[in-house]
């Protein structure tokens, strides 16, 4: 007896016909019949009766279903446990963030730790970031505000990083030489910034709104690159996080740090502990968490 036997009776037992049975396994009815036949010889017992131009399990056949299809359900899911693990190994760590993506040296040194993963770092907005955690479809997440909690979805949150920001403005601008600079001093200025919803941008809002200050705004993007270059053209200022001059050190000389206490960001990584739904590099949090306080104190002196 094999799995393949236990597979014939179960569909033959469902279909309650021998020739509509062959026709689903791809199999000629005589050798449907003789598998079934050796089958039973096997065990000892009939497990169908005649009725008719169709058959029907007896209480033998009734019994014998029940835990066949068990067995069979638990093998076609041991192969399903078996898929995943090769996938899981096979692909990359999916990670999501609503902040532009950290600095290279996280990819590079993370790679160098673990040279069997790969990673991958999309663009998602908080709500979209726990739903993806939520089913498996996100290994991890950077966000800022952090995702509080939620024990009943399985996302936990490690509070990873607090990021502070800085002016970027054009070369010559005339506020690079200013120490302190104002509100009153940016109401003319035009602002280049990210869009509504992500981390970047909730954080100036949340600022902008404490002090009553409504930038103009003239152009909004996700793309760090692209903010950057307008800002080199003279289209206007930007915010940006400090980490990008740690990677840029060309763009210090046109940043000006903001001094303000709440014009910071705190940033936390999520991830789902619900076992059906075990991270890719378990170890991920952990190296992240070593790195970004390792970055802080580099970047920051901290």
């Amino acid at each position: 007896m094999d799995i393949k036997d236990l597979r014939y009776f179960c569909v033959t037992a469902e279909k309650e016909h021998v020739t509509r049975a062959a026709e689903k396994l791809g199999v000629s009815q005589p050798f449907l019949t003789r598998t079934i036949g050796n089958l039973e010889k096997e065990i000892g017992f009939p497990l169908f009766d005649n009725v008719g131009r169709k058959i029907r399990l007896n209480e033998n056949g009734e019994n014998f279903y029940i835990y066949a299809k068990k067995v069979l359900t638990d093998y076609y899911e041991l192969y399903d446990v078996i898929e995943k693990m090769h996938n899981k190994r096979e692909k990359n760590i999916k990670i999501l963030c609503n902040i532009s993506p950290f600095s290279a040296d996280m990819i590079i040194a993370f790679k160098k730790q673990y040279p069997n993963y790969t990673m991958s770092i999309e663009y998602a907005s908080p709500k979209e970031i726990i739903n993806a955690l939520s089913i498996g479809e996100a290994d991890y997440a950077f966000c800022s505000p952090p995702i509080i909690d939620d024990p009943l979805k399985g996302i936990k949150t490690d509070l990873v990083f607090c990021e502070k920001c800085c002016f970027l403005f054009p070369p010559g601008h005339p506020l690079i030489k200013k120490k302190d600079i104002t509100f009153e001093d940016l109401k003319d200025q035009q602002l280049i910034t990210t869009p509504k919803g992500s981390g970047l941008r909730t954080n100036i809002d949340r600022v902008f709104k404490k002090y009553g200050f409504y930038p103009q705004i003239v152009c909004e993007t996700n793309d760090m690159n692209m903010i950057i270059g307008s800002v080199k053209n003279g289209i206007g200022y930007s915010i940006i996080p400090r980490w990008i001059l740690h990677s840029n050190s060309a763009l210090k000389k046109y940043a000006v740090n903001i001094d303000l206490p709440e014009a910071c960001a705190y940033i936390g990584i999520s991830y789902n502990t619900n076992p059906s739904e075990t991270n890719i590099c378990p170890d991920f949090v952990s190296f992240a968490t070593k790195f970004l306080d390792k970055f802080s104190g580099e970047a920051y002196g901290e």
